[in-house]
């Protein structure tokens, strides 16, 4: 793996996929970037109607506008990554280049979207009383442990994606499921004590809950989240590359 990414043209290969895919998002788009927030902000609405009242969540808007940009990143990408080698089989057939160039370009063009996405998202914020200090540098490495574990957990997904197709098929079906499943629209101390625990058995929920350490309480993520998803990026990494690893030999035959 080492000597993979160490290889200059192997980078170039990444860095142009990654750039081509989003070149291709926004090709002859007119509103371009901000099309990314368009369908965070049409959730915002719908929840804004249908939870506000329930919640009452001091600023509900503020709190799930900023769950709402993490939990699209997160879900894309891991989507992107899943898809990567079908989505790339031309390429993969035709071109002497190694396989983890396509889920590793998906986590780059995932990530320079959330990074774009930033310009039009910090505007909206300071309009919903966004509080800026110290605490948004740590977004940056917990983007960096989201990305490593969307990586991992996406390659793992799509490495069996290219033998069983249902993969995609069920992944599709149940993510709807864990956004529910996460405290986007609520906060976690809404939950039934006798149940609250059950949501700390969805992954996603300490990313989401870090973010909103952030964007939304304007303080550093809490220990103990950021330590489970730092637990979670490496053993889904591990995971993931291993069994890319054992059968990525058998991809061409099966793409």
């Amino acid at each position: 793996m080492e000597k993979t990414l160490l290889n200059i043209g192997f980078r170039n290969a990444v860095l142009n996929l990654a750039l081509k895919t989003i070149k291709l998002r926004y090709k002859n788009s007119f509103l371009g970037i901000f099309w990314s927030m368009l369908n965070p902000l049409l959730f915002l609405l719908i929840l804004t109607v249908v939870f506000k009242e329930i919640n009452h969540i001091e600023n509900f808007s503020l709190y799930a506008l900023s769950g709402l940009i993490f939990w699209n990143f997160i879900s894309a990408s891991i989507l992107q990554v899943l898809t990567s080698f079908i989505d790339n089989a031309s390429i993969l057939k035709s071109v002497n280049l190694h396989p983890f160039s396509f889920p590793l370009s998906a986590m780059f063009a995932a990530v320079i979207n959330l990074l774009l996405t930033f310009i039009p998202f910090f505007v909206i914020m300071f309009f919903l009383n966004f509080q800026l200090n110290y605490s948004i540098i740590f977004v940056i490495p917990l983007i960096v442990v989201t990305a490593i574990f969307v990586l991992g957990f996406g390659m793992m997904l799509g490495t069996l994606n290219v033998f069983f197709r249902d993969i995609q098929l069920l992944w599709n079906t149940i993510i709807p499921a864990f956004f529910y499943f996460t405290p986007i629209a609520y906060t976690p101390d809404l939950v039934p004590e006798s149940t609250r625990h059950l949501l700390k058995l969805n992954p996603f929920y300490y990313f989401v809950e870090s973010f909103h350490d952030i964007f939304y309480r304007f303080k550093h993520p809490d220990g103990f989240n950021f330590l489970v998803c730092t637990v979670m990026a490496v053993v889904a990494f591990a995971i993931g590359y291993t069994l890319f690893t054992k059968y990525r030999k058998g991809f061409i035959s099966n793409i």
